[in-house]
């Protein structure tokens, strides 16, 4: 649209710089603590498998008992787990799996000891699962207090895409439809869905914009070209998503993103509901969206959520894997070699991915200009700066300590993909798009 800043994309300028990401290719995780609640999950999880082609592993977590300690001041202590309690959980998922799936081959039961849901996005990113599969427990106002919406949970904490399953469904959804803003996340999100749909399936792109009056010329214009660009929007993700024989329909809505869209979905009887989150770092992605959150609470259907960061971490390893040469980017030389990477790679938008062996992997954000990095010999440390340049606007600055290593991906063409700095506590990258 005309009113947008120099500086600020617009939703179709995202759209038709983007490039398909590959969706891992790793195996479907049911995720179960031997509830009526996750039944579903193991029947959905088989569809999902035959249709894909993957294999299928499943995760519980058992929580260690705590026994208070009052030698000292009453303080609580976790009692190991004895292995008859692992044992009986593990019993009690294979009887699960026998009586819902019996003619699958037995899966893998991994029990995991800690906090469940950690334990499980641990479980979920050692074995780079596609897919984290979930039954759709429904909780109450006091459970939400105290943090017991699994789902939102998962979400918070990790990075693999949740599948959270409805009650009695027993199919993979042929009724589905697919939020979106029209940001490279929600078209990621739509993406990992494709694969996860029946043949012959109905899929609705549903955007929802403000409540525009007609009344007033100004907002007129306004609302004529916002319909406008969610048109260009609405073409160039139909163009990205090959329809592979789905039917595809667009739908703009209008009003309150939340219960404009609960609302449809009642409308059309959907079955699946998709949606994307925009963690952009640790403390944003600790509250999530209020959409998101509404839907995996009141959506009358499955939910199936990408967190934003998933896209991230799926383009880095996808450069990785298809890179053609990588250089390691000697001390010594550090501070000419950054110079130079920042003059070629000046104003080029990227992502940073911060692995930290204490808070795990986190985005510090997607999309942003880079203005160039620096190094001090000194103390070893590489500052990161991005915005609109270092004098002018808005801008970002990042520091990383005690960098031991710096390793640099190029394409075939010689182009820059990915920078990776190793460095005190963990390892960041700077994936350039």
């Amino acid at each position: 649209m005309s009113s947008v800043a120099p500086n600020i994309r617009s939703a179709t300028e995202i759209l038709q710089s983007y490039e398909p990401t590959v969706t891992p290719a790793g195996p479907i995780l049911v995720a179960t603590d031997t509830s009526p609640a996750a039944d579903a999950a193991f029947v959905v999880a088989r569809a999902l498998a035959t249709k894909l082609d993957a294999s299928v592993q499943v995760v519980s977590a058992i929580r260690p008992s705590a026994m208070p300690m009052y030698a000292f001041d009453a303080m609580p202590y976790p009692v190991l787990t004895e292995p008859y309690i692992q044992e009986g959980r593990k019993a009690m998922i294979e009887s699960q799996m026998a009586r819902l799936v019996p003619s699958a081959t037995p899966w893998p039961v991994r029990i995991r000891l800690g906090e469940p849901m950690h334990e499980i996005v641990e479980d979920a990113r050692v074995a780079n699962a596609r897919i984290l599969v979930v039954g759709r427990g429904r909780h109450g106002p006091l459970s939400r207090a105290f943090g017991g919406e699994s789902v939102l949970r998962l979400l918070q904490l990790g990075d693999t895409p949740v599948l959270a399953v409805e009650p009695g469904t027993d199919a993979l959804p042929t009724n589905v439809v697919i939020t979106t803003d029209f940001s490279a996340f929600s078209l990621y999100a739509a993406q990992v869905s494709m694969d996860m749909l029946a043949p012959g399936a109905t899929v609705r792109l549903v955007h929802v914009g403000p409540a525009l009056s007609d009344a007033d010329a100004a907002l007129r214009t306004f609302a004529e070209g916002y319909k406008a660009e969610a048109e260009r929007g609405f073409a160039l993700m139909r163009e990205h998503l090959e329809p592979r024989g789905f039917r595809v329909e667009t739908v703009l809505l209008h009003g309150n993103a939340s219960d404009s869209l609960l609302a449809y979905l009642d409308s059309v009887n959907a079955d699946l509901v998709v949606t994307a989150t925009h963690g952009y770092g640790f403390i944003r992605r600790m509250v999530l969206g209020s959409v998101t959150s509404a839907l995996v609470r009141s959506a009358p259907c499955s939910v199936l959520c990408v967190p934003g960061r998933a896209r991230t971490i799926a383009a880095a390893r996808a450069h990785a894997a298809s890179r053609q040469t990588t250089r390691s980017l000697a001390p010594e030389v550090l501070d000419g070699e950054l110079n130079a990477f920042s003059a070629r790679n000046a104003g080029r938008r990227c992502s940073v991915e911060i692995d930290h062996q204490d808070l795990g992997a986190q985005s510090l954000g997607h999309g942003l200009p880079l203005v160039g990095l620096t190094y001090d010999r000194h103390d070893r440390s590489i500052s990161l700066m991005f915005g609109a340049s270092a004098l002018q606007g808005e801008h970002l600055t990042h520091r990383l300590s005690a960098c031991e290593s710096v390793h640099l991906l190029a394409d075939a063409d010689g182009r820059d993909q990915v920078l990776r700095m190793i460095h005190e506590g963990g390892q960041t990258l700077l994936v350039l798009e």
